[in-house]
């Protein structure tokens, strides 16, 4: 640790991140489409719930602009003084922020794209080909998983887990072992999450207080 950085770092760092993590895209993107993610698909709110029910075009677009808010935590991280494993707080915390965004009800999505941003911040260079491969599959198998997403982060770990022990690697093993970990989490996350509301059927379930049907108004238009 840097003799610079201190509990104080470690908070900002982990807020900030939570932050970014919790900006709701596809929730956003869904909303200008006339769409509430959370009555549609998955009812999450994530790239591939979009990519199903708006268009590709858009999925790309919360693809990216997810990816882009884990890799801006860990960026801004790096400027307030971490580095290597110290960077597991922050991007914790980006991935807590996607799962529990208090702009739309502490509700969101799997965070597999989220992580995979903070993966390249912290790791790039071995994150990367676990990255193209992961996005492939999650691409190639949109419409024959139910959850594309979430195997393309798996299958892309694998691949990130494999390079990282490769003894040419320069990988830091605390960082590998943090992310899988991260990455365990979140599968758990999504499975607990579809198990718990596998008919989708939730009275609660709307964003809006003049809903006349909360679970099946699935246009806001």
């Amino acid at each position: 640790m840097s003799s610079e950085v201190t509990l104080a770092t470690y908070i900002i760092a982990a807020a900030i991140a939570f932050g970014f993590g919790a900006v709701p895209v596809a929730y956003t993107i869904g909303r200008l489409n006339g769409i509430n993610v959370f009555k549609v698909g998955s009812r999450q709110a994530g790239a591939t719930n979009i990519w199903r029910e708006v268009s590709r075009k858009q999925g790309v677009i919360v693809t990216l602009i997810d990816w882009a808010k884990g890799l801006t935590a860990i960026l801004m991280a790096r400027q307030l003084g971490l580095d290597g494993p110290e960077l597991l707080v922050p991007a914790t915390a980006a991935i807590a922020g996607h799962w529990n965004s208090p702009f739309t009800k502490f509700r969101g999505g799997d965070g597999v794209v989220t992580l995979m941003g903070t993966s390249m911040g912290i790791v790039p260079v071995v994150v990367f080909l676990g990255l193209a491969i992961g996005a492939t599959v999650s691409f190639a198998m949109n419409r024959k998983l139910a959850h594309p997403s979430l195997w393309g982060g798996i299958v892309g770990y694998a691949v990130f887990i494999t390079l990282s022990f490769r003894p040419s690697s320069s990988a830091d093993p605390n960082i590998v072992y943090g992310l899988t970990g991260i990455g365990i989490a979140i599968m758990l996350h999504s499975m607990y999450f579809h198990r718990r509301h596998k008919d989708y059927f939730r009275p609660d379930d709307s964003l809006d207080d003049n809903s006349e049907t909360p679970f099946r108004q699935d246009r806001l238009r």
